[in-house]
């Protein structure tokens, strides 16, 4: 999906507004590697993926824990940092070469004053977002390791064939040996 129409989509604005709104986001490509947030420093720019992948990860306990890989078509952000001014708790790292759209916070906070009813627009996108991290919490409370796996095949199985197994099955809160077993069944 273009960036128009997830602006389109995801906020519910008309044509016009989401032609508005795109104005603000600009290109970028990088390289596989990339560091484009570090845990620590604030997030200042809200991305949406057109090409590759990004992994969002944090170290914990001398650990790597994956909490999402991004494909195209999604916006990303820190949201705890960009909403609350306060530092990343994740790194975002390109898996892959990446382009993207990038809006900065000042140029977003432009918005209110140029589409109506901003406010309840991004209220109800922000909901959105929490609804999914809900149902990703939901999951691992409720399923065990093999039926989440099942779960993240039927969505994401693409993921497979384009980044490091061992990345899935952190994302999945499993070791990459039963990643591996699960696979073979």
């Amino acid at each position: 999906m273009s960036l128009q129409a997830s602006l389109q989509f995801l906020l519910h604005l008309t044509d016009n507004e989401a032609q508005e709104a795109a104005n603000y986001f600009v290109p970028h490509t990088y390289n596989k590697n990339t560091s484009l947030l570090e845990a620590g420093k604030e997030a200042t720019q809200l991305f949406f993926l057109t090409e590759g992948y990004i992994r969002i990860h944090a170290d914990f306990d001398g650990k790597e824990i994956t909490q999402w890989i991004s494909a195209p078509g999604y916006f990303i952000t820190d949201l705890s940092s960009w909403l609350f001014d306060q530092p990343a708790r994740w790194n975002f790292t390109t898996l892959t070469p990446v382009s993207l759209f990038s809006v900065s916070k000042k140029d977003y906070k432009q918005l209110q004053t140029k589409i109506a009813d901003w406010q309840t627009k991004e209220r109800n996108f922000i909901g959105h977002c929490f609804h999914q991290m809900e149902q990703r919490i939901f999951q691992f409370l409720s399923q065990n390791s093999e039926e989440r796996y099942h779960a993240f095949c039927q969505d994401y199985a693409f993921l497979f064939n384009q980044v490091p197994h061992q990345y899935i099955a952190s994302l999945l809160g499993m070791t990459p040996e039963t990643l591996s077993r699960l696979r073979r069944k």
